[in-house]
């Protein structure tokens, strides 16, 4: 019993050494709720000038490596010439086994 009465009034005395603080002024709060909006404002916006800033840093080094490759021609395999077109084979021609009757008989 004399354990929890120790507990209580030491909980008593901290309970009112806390409420003696000085009064906050609804202006502070204010104050204090503005530079807590400024603050994640300007921690948003660094985040969109990072991004940005690795969008051009990535397409910067992009561009860097496509225009050494190009210099320095990285494909060494050859591309295969076209091959030739096949002759045409030779043209057989078919015996006339039509007989064409005169369109006008003497006679």
């Amino acid at each position: 019993m004399k354990f929890r009465f120790h507990y209580i009034t030491l909980l008593m005395i901290m309970i009112l050494l806390t409420a003696c603080k000085q009064r906050i002024s609804q202006e502070d709060l204010i104050d204090a709720a503005i530079e807590i909006k400024l603050s994640n404002w300007r921690e948003e916006q660094l985040q969109v000038c990072r991004e940005k800033a690795m969008v051009r840093a990535e397409e910067y080094v992009d561009s860097l490596l496509v225009a050494i490759s190009l210099e320095s021609k990285l494909d060494t395999i050859p591309k295969p010439e076209k091959p030739d077109r096949p002759s045409k084979p030779p043209f057989k021609a078919k015996p006339d086994s039509v007989v064409v009757d005169p369109i006008y008989k003497k006679g």
